[in-house]
């Protein structure tokens, strides 16, 4: 190319454009994607801990009232919660309890 740039100085130029385009892609979409499959295999991980709390509790409590049961169950979550860095309100805890009941009730 005459008094321009030369094609290896145009090509850098797109490269560094592509670059510059990518870079923002990832840090726009992708790094929130990854943070949101972390937060959710976290929730999933809650989910089944409170699914065998539920379990074990009906196992081993057996003799105890299911009041009883429930405040053994959310205590340990809520403990192990604490220890994984999962922090959802006691209200939201006591539905999935809840919910964990009803479903082990649903497949007896």
């Amino acid at each position: 190319m005459e008094g321009g740039k030369s094609m290896n100085d145009v090509t850098f130029i797109i490269l560094k454009l592509v670059i510059s385009v990518c870079a923002a892609l990832i840090t726009a979409y992708v790094i929130p994607y990854i943070k949101t499959l972390r937060q959710d295999k976290r929730y999933a991980s809650l989910l089944d801990m409170v699914e065998i709390a539920v379990k074990a509790a009906e196992q081993s409590l057996k003799n105890e009232t299911g009041e009883f049961k429930k405040s053994e169950v959310l205590a340990f979550v809520a403990h192990w919660m604490d220890e994984k860095g999962i922090y959802i309100s006691t209200e939201q805890l006591d539905q999935l309890v809840e919910a964990a009941v009803f479903a082990m009730k649903q497949g007896e």
